[in-house]
C-alpha cells in the first residue's frame, strides 16, 4: 500500500515512478493506472513497473489488474521525483475499492456521501441480473414491482415511493442519458459495466423524476485493447439467450470500438383455457449496442454511444381478477385475446469532454425513439367473457442537450459542478377501448368502442450547481440547488365507434401549463478514520404535473414533492476485508398524485396523498475467510400516510385512509449471498470452480391503497454452482428453487411473479 501526503510546491509535471507488485511480492504486469476524472493512464510493463507525468496537486488513482482487487489511493504530487510501490491483493482476499460517478465525476464509492450501491459486470453475472425485474433486494430498500410480464412493464421503487402516473419515480440514466417514459424505462442488460442505485431524491443532478432515486446503467466503454466475449444461457420454460462482446482499437491509442449484441427468448409460462393453449405467452428481445471513443487530443475525447432494443412479450398482462384465482389456478390466462406487446427503443448520444487544468467540460447531446403497442386488442376484463379489452400506441422521440463543467482532477479544497439541461419531447398517442358484445349486459348499446388521440410537445429547462467544499482536513461540506422550467402541451380528441360508422365526440383542443420546481441539497460529511465515513445530508425532488384532459373541475394536477434527510455510515475495516455501509433515512412524499373520483364516474388523476417513510438499511460485504465471499444487504420501511384521501364505492364518500401504509414497500426486505471458490494451483488457466447460494427474503406489502388485501412475507432461495478459468466459465443456476408463489401484481387485477427459473450458462473469453 501506498500513499503520499506532501505540500504541492511546485505547478510543474513531474514523474511518477511505480511498480505494481502482489503481496508475495511479484511483479503485476498489464495493471491498468487511471487517473479519476482526467485522460491521464498508463499501464505496468513485463517487470510490473510504470511510469506517469502529472502536474503538482492532488489526485485520485484508480490502481486494477485481472485477479485482484481494485485500489483506489490518494496521491499528492509535489515538485520531487515520485517512486511508488502498490501492493494488489488477490480479489479472494480483499474486496475491491469501487469507482462510481453517482455525483457526475468519478469517485471511490466508500468516499462517496451518498446512499448509493454498485453492481459490476462480475457482480451482475453472479446474481443472474438479466434485467431491472432482477433487481430487488440487491440494494436496500430497492423494490422492483413486475406489474404485467412484459418487459416494460417492470418498475422500480425506491423506499415507497412508487410511480403510480405515466411518470417515474426513479429516474433511469442510461450512459448519462435519460430515460422519459414510465414504460420506456426497463430493459435488458447486455454488455452492462455496472449499475448505480442511488436511493432518496437526486433533483439536484439529476432534475425530473428522480423523486424516489436513480438508476444509472453504464455499458462497457472502448478502450485501447482487443477483447471479447461469446456468452450462451439454456434454461426450463425454453430460456435462451445469446450475448456476445467485442471490444479493439480501430486506430491505435486515438479510436477504439465497443459492440454488443444480445437474442433473448422464452418460451410459455402462462396457458389460457379460454384460448385452448398451454403456450399463452412468451418473449423475445434482440438489443444491441455500439460505443465509439476517439482520442482527439491530450484534452478532448468524442464518444458516440448507441442502444437499441427490440422486445416482443406475448400474453403480456395475464392477469386475472381476484387473488384466489391467481393462487389457486397458478400461471393461467383467461381472456380472450393473445395480448402480443411490440416495443422499440432506440437511443444514441454524442459526448464531447474537455480534460483542463482549470475545469473539466462536458457536452451530451441525445436523441431518444421509443414506440410501443399491441399487434391486435388485449384482454382487460380479465375473464372468458367478451366484455372490454383495449388497444394502445404510443410513439415518443425526445432531443437533450446536456452542458457540464467540474473541477479538474487535480482536488482543491473547492470542488465543484455547474451546468444546465434542456430537452424537446413529442410522444404521439392513440387509446381504444372496446366494449364487447358481453358487455350488453351492462349497456345494451355494445358492442362499440372509444378512442383518444394525443399529441404532447413538451420542453424544459433547468440549471443546476454544486459545490463541496474542506472545512477542514476531516470535515466537507456539499451545496447544491436546481431549477426546472418545463412548458407542457396537451392536444387530445375523441370518438366513438358503432357498427363502422364513426362519431366525432370532441375535435383537436389543447391544454397547456408551465411547472416549475426547486430542489436543493445538503451533505455534512466528517471523515472518522482514513476508511469511515459519517455524514448527514438533506435532499429533495419532484415528479413532473401534467393534465386531465376534458376534466373542467380538475384540469390538471401539480408536481409531487420529496423531502429526504440521511444520516450515514461507511466503514472498510479488517484489512479491507469487511466493508459495513449504515444508513437510516426520513423520507417525506408531499402531494402525491393518484388518480381518483368524487362521483364514482369521473375519474382523474389528482395532489391526494402525504406519505412519510423511515427506516434503517445495511451493507456488508465481508472475506471471513481465503475464497469465501458474503454479501448481505438488508432494510426496514415504517411507511404512514399522513392523507389520503380516496372515493369508497361502498358509501359513495371520500374518505381519508390516513394511517394506511404504502403500497409495494415492504416491511422488511433481506438479500445474503455467499459464494465459496476453489482454485486449482497446477491450472495455468486459473482453472477455479465455485458455488453460490443466496436467500432473499421479502417481508408483507400492501397491494392496494386501501390496505385492504396485502401479500404476506416470504422468502425465495437461489443457487449458482460451476467452475471458470482465463477463457472459459461453466455456470449451472436455479432462480426461486422452492418454487415460491406469491402476488407480484395485486391492484384491481392479480398476477403471480416468476415461478421457478433453472438453467446452464457458457462463456468464452478472448
Amino acid at each position: 500500500m501506498a500513499m503520499l501526503c506532501l505540500v504541492v510546491t511546485s505547478n510543474f509535471a513531474q514523474n511518477i515512478e511505480g511498480i505494481i507488485t502482489s503481496e508475495k511480492g511479484e511483479p503485476v504486469p498489464f495493471a491498468n493506472i487511471i487517473v479519476l476524472n482526467s485522460l491521464k493512464g498508463t499501464a505496468t510493463d513485463l517487470d510490473g513497473k510504470f511510469t506517469l507525468i502529472l502536474n503538482s496537486g492532488k489526485y485520485q488513482i484508480q490502481f486494477s489488474a485481472i485477479g485482484f482487487a481494485t485500489k483506489i489511493k490518494n496521491i499528492v504530487v509535489t515538485e520531487e521525483k515520485i517512486n511508488l510501490v502498490i501492493t494488489l491483493l488477490d480479489q479472494t482476499e480483499s474486496l475491491g475499492e469501487v469507482l462510481v460517478t453517482s455525483n457526475k465525476i468519478e469517485a471511490d464509492l466508500q468516499k462517496t456521501p451518498l446512499a448509493v450501491t454498485a453492481l459490476n459486470a462480475k457482480q451482475l453475472k453472479e446474481y443472474r441480473v438479466w434485467s431491472i425485474s432482477d433487481l430487488t433486494a440487491l440494494a436496500p430498500s430497492a423494490f422492483t414491482i413486475e406489474h404485467g410480464n412484459s418487459t416494460g412493464s417492470n418498475f422500480l421503487n425506491f423506499r415507497g415511493a412508487m410511480g403510480f402516473t405515466n411518470e417515474q419515480s426513479v429516474a433511469t440514466y442510461v450512459d448519462g442519458v435519460y430515460q422519459f417514459d414510465f414504460y420506456s424505462a426497463p430493459l435488458n442488460f447486455n454488455n452492462i459495466d455496472r449499475v448505480e442505485i442511488l436511493r432518496g431524491p437526486q433533483g439536484t443532478l439529476y432534475g425530473r423524476n428522480a423523486f424516489g432515486g436513480v438508476l444509472n446503467v453504464i455499458t462497457k466503454k472502448p478502450i485501447n485493447k482487443t477483447t471479447g466475449f461469446v456468452e450462451v444461457d439454456f434454461g426450463n420454460y425454453q430460456q435462451q439467450r445469446y450475448s456476445l462482446g467485442f471490444n479493439t482499437p480501430l486506430i491505435q491509442d486515438k479510436l477504439f470500438v465497443n459492440a454488443g449484441l444480445q437474442l433473448n427468448k422464452r418460451g410459455a409460462v402462462y396457458e389460457n383455457p379460454t384460448l385452448d393453449t398451454k403456450n399463452f405467452d412468451g418473449k423475445e428481445a434482440y438489443s444491441g449496442n455500439l460505443n465509439l471513443k476517439y482520442i482527439v487530443s491530450d484534452k478532448w475525447t468524442l464518444d458516440f454511444t448507441s442502444r437499441y432494443e427490440n422486445n416482443k412479450d406475448k400474453g403480456a398482462y395475464p392477469w386475472v381478477a381476484t387473488d384466489s384465482i391467481a393462487l389457486n389456478d397458478p400461471y393461467k390466462a383467461f381472456g380472450n385475446y393473445d395480448n402480443i406487446e411490440e416495443r422499440t427503443n432506440f437511443n444514441a448520444s454524442i459526448s464531447a469532454k474537455y480534460y483542463g487544468d482549470k475545469f473539466n467540460f462536458t457536452s451530451i447531446t441525445a436523441f431518444l425513439d421509443y414506440e410501443n403497442g399491441f399487434e391486435d386488442k388485449y384482454d382487460f376484463d380479465f375473464t372468458s367473457a367478451k366484455l372490454i379489452s383495449g388497444d394502445t400506441w404510443n410513439k415518443q422521440n425526445q432531443i437533450t442537450q446536456e452542458f457540464r463543467f467540474t473541477s479538474p482532477a487535480n482536488e482543491s479544497k473547492l470542488n465543484w459542478t455547474a451546468g444546465s439541461y434542456l430537452f424537446l419531447d413529442k410522444s404521439k398517442s392513440k387509446y381504444t377501448t372496446y366494449y364487447e358484445e358481453d358487455f350488453a349486459l351492462f349497456d345494451p348499446t355494445a358492442p362499440y368502442s372509444n378512442t383518444t388521440n394525443g399529441v404532447k410537445d413538451n420542453m424544459g429547462i433547468a440549471f443546476f450547481g454544486q459545490a463541496n467544499y474542506a472545512i477542514t482536513q476531516k470535515l466537507d461540506v456539499t451545496l447544491g440547488a436546481r431549477y426546472d422550467i418545463e412548458h407542457r402541451k396537451l392536444t387530445q380528441n375523441s370518438s366513438y365507434e358503432k357498427d363502422e360508422e364513426v362519431t366525432v365526440l370532441s375535435i383537436d383542443s389543447s391544454d397547456e401549463k408551465t411547472f416549475q420546481a426547486f430542489t436543493p441539497k445538503f451533505i455534512l460529511n466528517y471523515q472518522l478514520t482514513d476508511d469511515s465515513i459519517l455524514y448527514g445530508s438533506y435532499a429533495k425532488g419532484f415528479r413532473i404535473g401534467g393534465f386531465n384532459f376534458g376534466n373542467d373541475i380538475n384540469p390538471t394536477y401539480n408536481p409531487e414533492r420529496s423531502d429526504n434527510y440521511d444520516i450515514g455510515i461507511k466503514n472498510n475495516l479488517w484489512n479491507n476485508k469487511l466493508k459495513v455501509n449504515l444508513t437510516a433515512f426520513y423520507f417525506q412524499q408531499k402531494d402525491q398524485q393518484l388518480t381518483t373520483t368524487t362521483d364514482g364516474a369521473v375519474y382523474a388523476t389528482e395532489n391526494i396523498g402525504d406519505m412519510n417513510n423511515y427506516g434503517l438499511e445495511i451493507e456488508v460485504s465481508v472475506l471471513p475467510l481465503k475464497n469465501l465471499q458474503i454479501d448481505w444487504t438488508a432494510s426496514t420501511s415504517h411507511s404512514e400516510y399522513k392523507k389520503l384521501e380516496l372515493f369508497n364505492s361502498t358509501t359513495f364518500t371520500t374518505i381519508d385512509y390516513k394511517g394506511n401504509k404504502a403500497i409495494y414497500t415492504p416491511e422488511y426486505q433481506s438479500m445474503i449471498a455467499a459464494q465459496y471458490s476453489v482454485s486449482f494451483s497446477k491450472s495455468n488457466q486459473n482453472l477455479k470452480a465455485f458455488a453460490r447460494t443466496e436467500f432473499k427474503y421479502i417481508g408483507e406489502y400492501q397491494l392496494d391503497f386501501e390496505n385492504s388485501n396485502s401479500q404476506e412475507a416470504f422468502s425465495i432461495l437461489n443457487t449458482r454452482f460451476g467452475i471458470s478459468s482465463n477463457h472459459i466459465d461453466l455456470a449451472f443456476w436455479v432462480r426461486n428453487l422452492t418454487d415460491k408463489r406469491y402476488l407480484s401484481w395485486g391492484y384491481g387485477s392479480y398476477m403471480l411473479g416468476s415461478p421457478r427459473m433453472w438453467g446452464v450458462t457458457l462463456t468464452t473469453k478472448l
